[in-house]
């Protein structure tokens, strides 16, 4: 395997990925909403360095921040709705943020959710800002977990050109987008209360099996074959 075909660490290419945001749109304001590997010194300094706004996925990959807060929560607390905690004002290394949990109970299990932010928390918008963080994570959990494991497979090599591997991913992308849209928005789909792999498998019985009559399409168009 040569240089250029070597997987590149994420942040890494973040921190190129940044400098060509900032280039590209020098004024405008962004807020970055990342997972736990972002939640680092040196991503904290980019996002500062380019006056961008923050909420990152806190864990024990942070062990001090983490255990310290979960700690010193349990006494102190500047929120007061019911399931979210807030510590304003952390310290950590030159940096200072505020940190959030929010405990949710579903069907008797309880999860924990912490993210670390540099936006300004209270009680009137912390619900908004628990909600930004997990919008993030079911992007990564809902939408590119079932691209990779489920019915698309992008964690595939599906070709070594670079256009080709572009292209294959956006048709990834147009064919995840339609089959949500069936699957959220046809009534009688969600009657069925189909699988994933139920769903897809109509989409394609649907376009495989019906031949269409060509001479009968109201429309221009042309056929090309490449050979």
């Amino acid at each position: 395997m040569n240089e250029n075909q070597k997987q590149d660490c994420e942040t890494k290419a973040f921190e190129r990925m940044a400098k060509r945001i900032k280039k590209n749109y020098p004024k405008q304001k962004f807020i970055i909403t990342a997972d736990a590997l972002y939640c680092t010194s040196p991503m904290i300094c980019i996002c500062k360095q380019n006056k961008w706004k923050y909420i990152f996925n806190l864990n024990d990959r942070l062990r001090t921040v983490f255990k310290d807060f979960n700690d010193y929560i349990e006494c102190f607390n500047d929120c007061s709705i019911e399931n979210y905690f807030l510590d304003n004002n952390y310290k950590y290394k030159n940096h200072k943020f505020n940190i959030i949990k929010f405990t949710e109970s579903k069907k008797k299990k309880t999860t924990n959710f912490h993210y670390i932010t540099d936006l300004k928390v209270t009680n009137n918008n912390i619900k908004k800002i628990v909600c930004l963080g997990r919008n993030r994570w079911k992007i990564e959990n809902q939408g590119f977990y079932s691209q990779k494991h489920r019915t698309f497979d992008i964690t595939h090599l599906n070709s070594r050109n670079d256009t080709a591997l572009k292209n294959h991913y956006f048709f990834i992308q147009f064919a995840h987008t339609i089959r949500q849209l069936l699957e959220k928005g046809n009534k009688s789909i969600k009657l069925l209360d189909l699988k994933i792999k139920e769903v897809s498998y109509i989409l394609l019985s649907n376009l495989t099996s019906t031949i269409s009559d060509l001479n009968n399409l109201e429309t221009n168009f042309q056929l090309r074959f490449d050979t």
